[in-house]
């Protein structure tokens, strides 16, 4: 048998807390000292103790928690790891969208910051080749999955390059193609160029495909040394500068990695070194009503 004390740090719960649970009868000692007062537990115990504290992490109210423990037909392990990890993946949405609401709220703290201020960043107009790629594009659904998405399409793009037995050249390209600022349902696409012998290929499956990235004549461009999850004000300098210079962009915006593969093992987000480009055309003056 263990003491209290012993067995709230194999269960990692409070003594307290199990005092509160005895108090409730969800887990009652299996022997308490008539003289002393002290409670003891046994290592059977510890199964119907991760039961309530997964419960209680579900959601459930410790007066519901005892109505299920109750039950002969209670959950079994199967049902708890499936309503585990159903609350597992609702948690990391909710911290990605912290997270992307932080990186947010940084970025226009940043601009605001730096109103009035030289632009810590060169952006410089020029003209685009065509370039020949292989790439996949899809509908990310929201924005704080955008990390994810973009390595695994990414992915997909080498493998198919392996299967189909075609070296790949420099460098990946991430295209965002949403006409408007959107946080769900974000058009992407992931590239990595080719050589150009390779346009006229049938797709190598129904999802890597060869096409031309169009070039463009005027092009805002950007070099941004850093981990992604910080570029968002280079991208809010990027845009505002083409904006305050009387364009408009007319393509979608490219990041691209000149700093090789941004998923191979040793490179660090101290190393990556991106480009970002977004082709741009002059506002066009206002038709005057006769």
């Amino acid at each position: 048998m263990f003491q209290i004390g012993e067995f709230s740090k194999l269960g990692q719960v409070s003594t307290r807390m199990l005092r509160h649970y005895d108090k409730l009868g969800l887990l009652v000692p299996s022997h308490t000292d008539e003289w002393t007062g002290y409670r003891y537990y046994t290592l059977d115990q510890l199964a119907r103790l991760h039961r309530i504290i997964a419960l209680k992490e579900l959601g459930f109210s410790l007066q519901e928690i005892g109505d299920l423990l109750q039950k002969q037909d209670g959950p079994s392990v199967a049902e708890l790891r499936g309503m585990l990890l159903l609350k597992q993946a609702e948690v990391r949405q909710a911290l990605a969208e912290g997270r992307w609401q932080l990186q947010q709220i940084e970025a226009r703290l940043h601009r605001l910051e730096e109103e009035g201020q030289p632009s810590p960043y060169e952006i410089v107009v020029k003209p685009v080749g065509e370039t020949a790629v292989a790439s996949v594009r899809t509908t990310v659904p929201n924005v704080y999955e955008m990390s994810h998405y973009c390595e695994l399409l990414t992915g997909q793009v080498y493998a198919g390059l392996k299967k189909a037995g075609i070296r790949p050249l420099s460098p990946e390209i991430i295209l965002y193609h949403s006409e408007e600022y959107k946080e769900d349902e974000v058009e992407v696409e992931a590239a990595v160029a080719v050589h150009p012998k390779y346009l006229p290929n049938q797709p190598i499956d129904e999802k890597v495909k060869f096409r031309a990235l169009p070039g463009h004549n005027l092009v805002a461009s950007l070099i941004y040394e850093g981990p992604f999850s910080d570029m968002i004000p280079a991208v809010l300098a990027l845009l505002s500068w083409v904006g305050q210079h009387q364009h408009v962009p007319v393509g979608p915006l490219r990041e691209i990695h000149l700093s090789g593969p941004v998923h191979a093992p040793d490179l660090t987000d101290a190393e990556l070194i991106t480009e970002l480009q977004v082709p741009i055309a002059p506002i066009a003056p206002a038709s005057s009503s006769q």
